[in-house]
């Protein structure tokens, strides 16, 4: 049996505690004016309202920003192997077609590069292959240079 000690309020009787932590929130009117939208095109495709051909396509990639890092170092290492041994030409030869490719299919800048890279490596390894060859000949020859 509970007791109504006249100190002790009981819980029916206690008003509820306010949270000393409200929720935050907008306030309902905080003056804003309402959002505005575009008015949608006036005119468009038969069946397509509101289509433009010269509007903002979202879907389609755009291209990356940039040079190809592999268009560059197809020049830089055929570069490379006209002033030192031919095996960087050789790697030039091969990272410049991979870099045109690349570049094709990304739509990235260094195409040119790439092209001109894989051109300086593939005269090269066809220049060291030229004196390689030629050298073969005239050791296995004899030193003679005449037939």
């Amino acid at each position: 049996m509970p007791t109504s000690d006249p100190e002790q309020p009981s819980l029916e009787d206690a008003a509820p505690q306010q949270n000393p932590n409200p929720p935050v929130d907008d306030p309902a009117d905080a003056g804003l004016p309402p959002p505005v939208y575009p008015p949608p095109y006036a005119t468009g495709y038969p069946g397509y309202p509101g289509y433009h051909p010269w509007a903002y396509d979202p879907y389609r990639p755009t291209k990356p920003p940039g040079t190809n890092n592999m268009a560059i170092a197809a020049l830089v290492t055929s570069l490379a192997g006209l002033l030192c041994c031919g095996l960087s030409s050789i790697v030039g030869l091969v990272l410049g077609v991979v870099g045109m490719r690349e570049t094709k299919r990304t739509g990235q800048d260094g195409y040119a590069i790439a092209l001109i890279g894989a051109i300086i490596g593939g005269l090269a390894v066809a220049g060291w292959m030229i004196y390689l060859l030629l050298s073969i000949g005239i050791f296995a020859s004899g030193w003679q240079w005449a037939p």
